[in-house]
């Protein structure tokens, strides 16, 4: 608190007194004021606490602080992003769509707004470039002139940081057969490396498609190289013959894709500790329903699955790889209101809704505006993000990313 002076005192010496006890108040230590900042749960209050203070910002703003935060607290879901193509300018961009108040991001993602670039200005001819994936902070982009040249042409780019890296072509082999379909993806960073990791690598998952098998490839940041990891037979399976049906999902260390608006109650599981296919029951449930295979409490594999108006919530007592449908238990059932829902995105913990209201006179797609929900997988909370008028056919890819300053470098 500043000292007032005294009447009739000069102004110079009054400066003195004030200074002199605002040097005598105790000063916190580094080492305590960085337990306390990592106490603090919501990411806005430490990048308020290293704008207030020149010592504030240095002790955020270092790398060991930063690497041990990220290991106590998860990203905060700042938003979505889809693909968009620009009606006469031939190009495309990666679309943000920020968390809005009174969503406890809001600031953050305003923050990230400001910093970050999403226009992708590194591409060359952008007008042949898509989204493969999101996650870790990191967007993949893959080359789709070609379907050969989808496995040629791969980015990975970090737009709060504005770096990216283009990954090397995977070896062509002519044992691959007729390929039909390239499916790149991003392998998600593991607690550990979190743990021990300045500069967090990254690993790009690839599955090649044949008539007849699966061929996944695996491309580390640390090696520089592309790895043949593992196949399986596409056999009986027939459905894994047309993967532009299948959806990707990620819980639990394993990869799972199943059918959408399909009959088939049964999905594809890759493991990726060890890199091992299988393919496991679904409840009978998920029938012509959407549905999103998540993390459930206690490390549980958890399934969500949508029904009329309605969120059901599954989760399964036994280990993925085993094929019976009966360990399959609804744990709760949530009431949603009244729209068209689906399913976007998930990261770190939560799943993006996506809400269309069903009156008739707002079918018209420029009268349509989506409302966009996360629900906290844990809790089961579902919140408002935000809402846009944008109708994209391009998936929606939730973006969990710290602000700056306390974002490190993923590339």
């Amino acid at each position: 608190m500043a000292v007032p002076p005294a009447a009739g005192m000069p102004s110079s010496t009054a400066g003195r007194i004030a200074a002199a006890a605002r040097a005598a108040q105790p000063t916190l230590p580094d080492d305590l004021l960085e337990d306390i900042f990592l106490r603090l749960n919501d990411t806005a209050d430490l990048v308020r606490a290293a704008a207030s203070c020149t010592s504030f910002r240095r002790i955020i703003s270092d790398r060991r602080f930063r690497r041990r935060y990220r290991c106590l607290h998860r990203p905060p879901v700042l938003g979505f992003l889809d693909c968009a193509r620009h009606h006469g300018l031939d190009r495309i961009s990666v679309n943000f769509y920020a968390a809005e108040l009174p969503h406890s991001s809001a600031p953050a993602a305003r923050a990230v707004v400001r910093d970050a670039d999403f226009t992708l200005p590194f591409l060359s001819d952008p007008s042949s470039w898509r989204v493969s994936d999101v996650r870790d902070g990191r967007i993949l982009l893959s080359r789709q002139t070609t379907v050969r040249d989808i496995l040629k042409e791969l980015i990975v780019c970090d737009p709060l940081h504005r770096r990216h890296i283009q990954i090397p072509p995977i070896p062509q082999d002519r044992d691959y057969g007729i390929i039909t379909f390239y499916e790149p993806f991003l392998d998600p960073v593991t607690d550990k490396e979190k743990e021990t990791e300045d500069d967090l690598p990254f690993r790009v998952i690839c599955n090649v498609f044949t008539w007849k098998k699966i061929r996944t490839f695996a491309f580390s940041s640390v090696t520089g190289n592309w790895q043949g990891v593992t196949s399986f037979v596409i056999g009986t399976f027939t459905w894994l013959k047309y993967p532009y049906i299948l959806r990707r999902h990620y819980a639990c260390s394993c990869f799972f894709w199943t059918v959408f608006g399909h009959d088939k109650t049964v999905m594809l599981v890759l493991e990726t500790r060890e890199m091992r296919f299988s393919v496991v029951d679904l409840p009978p449930e998920s029938k012509y329903r959407e549905n999103a295979l998540v993390e459930a409490r206690e490390g549980r594999l958890g399934l969500l699955i949508l029904g009329e108006c309605m969120l059901f919530v599954y989760s399964r007592t036994s280990p993925n790889n085993s094929h019976d449908v009966k360990y399959w238990q609804c744990d709760n059932a949530i009431p949603l209101v009244d729209r068209r829902w689906s399913f976007g995105g998930r990261a770190e913990g939560y799943a993006l809704l996506e809400g269309v209201a069903r009156n008739p006179d707002q079918i018209l797609r420029k009268k349509m505006v989506t409302h966009y929900f996360t629900v906290e997988l844990k809790t089961l909370s579902v919140k408002w993000l935000c809402a846009t008028k944008s109708d994209t056919a391009s998936p929606h890819y939730l973006y969990a990313s710290f602000p700056l300053p306390l974002s490190l470098p993923s590339i």
